[in-house]
């Protein structure tokens, strides 16, 4: 699979055709399906590489929205000549770079390529950005992304001293031994705040919803469907090897992202751009998530990964719609873009099912996830039912207030009589759609998420 990656990035400068580069990831994502079966011991492929059901479904999450980004990007870079080889080069290069980092046993490596995962999304957006506030949107996440790197680096290196070893397996083992598993508050923070910063975490949250804005559409599919979930996937991973969930200052974490969750809910309710919107809802849907992580309960654990793989076939999806909605009115307002059920009636459907989805309603493996997140929140406290129930009634109103800003109404003036969907739209809308669907069936699954 490296190989294979590999081989795409050194023939990205060729002439080499662009569906190829798409199927070629594509085929590489059925691969991969195996990593759904392994076991709990998972596959050691050498010193320093490791896969487990965790990182296993991640990467094919990751492989899966690194094609479908070419197939999203097909009118706005390929039949515009928009510097192609050089986005396949970009794209294939964060798509390598993304699965070495969840492969990764190894501490220095793991954070190596935790960072150099900022250097193609920074070009994405600087490079392919629809505004010229790109060049900010990059500085922020770039300040803010950088900021909280040097506490990390500095306390996984001292905590590799505390166990003589940089492998992450060694030092879990010996955590399963009761060998110096006692960790200091400021080491939970040094460790925590890159990934905290990373997921986001609201009140460090504010480069997100910037770089979605400024970002073309693969940034924005890549941003919401894979780098978020590094966060995510670091933090499990770190309080697993660390045994960093015996910390008590987890609990005001907690309370911080549900709050949070309750607040960009609010603030989606009240905006008028579609995606924004949709980047404020993946700060409510990761604070949610990372309650769970932090909840010490394994439904907790199973619920924050279903909620990371729903959550990038979700809102990859939206953002994909918002383009779509983009390229043929040239606004992403909610308020110019109404009445589309009556020019495109097709893509209301499509728009409606992943707002439903997005609110967590059956039969989507969305609304899964949500109940054993909400379920771990109200064992943890019974005291949070109230924010439970203030975020399940705001996730449900900001996403009718998108679709019906969106659907219906009146057509503006200057909107064109008819619209033409290629079938290309209706394949990348399907293949979002079809693993929340069916993921369904393989729900058993979550029984063998056991980190190492």
């Amino acid at each position: 699979m490296i190989f294979g990656l590999f081989s795409l990035v050194l023939l990205s400068s060729s002439n080499m055709v662009w569906q190829v580069r798409f199927w070629c990831l594509m085929l590489m994502t059925f691969f991969c399906l195996k990593y759904l079966n392994v076991d709990v011991w998972g596959i050691v492929y050498s010193k320093y590489l490791y896969c487990d059901s965790v990182s296993g479904i991640l990467i094919v999450l990751s492989l899966w929205i690194s094609s479908l980004m070419f197939l999203a990007s097909n009118y706005s870079v390929k039949n515009m000549s928009n510097k192609s080889s050089l986005f396949s080069l970009v794209v294939l290069s964060l798509c390598l770079v993304v699965i070495l980092y969840f492969l990764s046993t190894h501490i220095i490596f793991f954070y190596v390529f935790f960072e150099i995962s900022l250097i193609p999304t920074l070009v994405l957006i600087i490079g392919w950005g629809y505004q010229p506030e790109r060049l900010q949107a990059g500085m922020y996440m770039m300040l803010y992304t950088i900021t909280a790197s040097l506490p990390l680096l500095v306390s996984l290196i001292m905590l590799s001293n505390l166990f003589c070893s940089f492998s992450m397996l060694l030092v879990y083992y010996l955590n399963c031994l009761d060998v110096l598993y006692n960790v200091n508050v400021l080491w939970f923070f040094g460790i925590m705040g890159a990934f905290l910063v990373k997921l986001p975490m609201f009140s460090v949250h504010l480069w997100l919803p910037k770089a979605h804005v400024e970002a073309p559409i693969a940034g924005s599919m890549i941003l919401a469907g894979v780098l978020l979930k590094l966060g995510g996937y670091g933090i499990l991973r770190m309080m697993s090897v660390f045994f960093l969930n015996e910390v008590l200052f987890s609990g005001v974490f907690m309370i911080i992202c549900l709050w949070g969750g309750v607040v960009t809910a609010v603030i989606c309710v009240g905006q008028s751009d579609t995606k924004s919107l949709i980047a404020y809802s993946s700060v409510g849907h990761m604070g949610v998530m990372l309650a769970g992580g932090l909840s010490k309960f394994m439904w907790g654990w199973e619920g924050a990964m279903l909620m990371m793989i729903s959550h990038g076939f979700c809102s990859s999806g939206l953002f994909c719609l918002a383009n779509l909605m983009y390229e043929k009115l040239k606004s992403r307002s909610m308020f110019l873009c109404g009445g589309m059920i009556n020019v495109n009636s097709i893509m209301c459907l499509w728009w409606f099912l992943f707002c439903i989805a997005n609110m967590g309603a059956p039969p989507f493996v969305n609304l899964i996830s949500e109940v054993m997140l909400f379920c771990c929140m109200y064992t943890y406290s019974y005291w949070f039912i109230i924010i439970i129930l203030l975020m399940v009634f705001l996730g449900g109103l900001y996403n009718l207030v998108m679709f019906v800003n969106t659907q219906h109404g009146s057509i503006m003036s200057f909107t064109n009589g008819s619209f033409v969907n290629v079938s290309s739209e209706y394949l990348l809308m399907m293949l979002h759609f079809y693993p929340m669907l069916f993921f369904m069936l393989n729900i058993g699954y979550l029984n063998k998420i056991i980190l190492f």
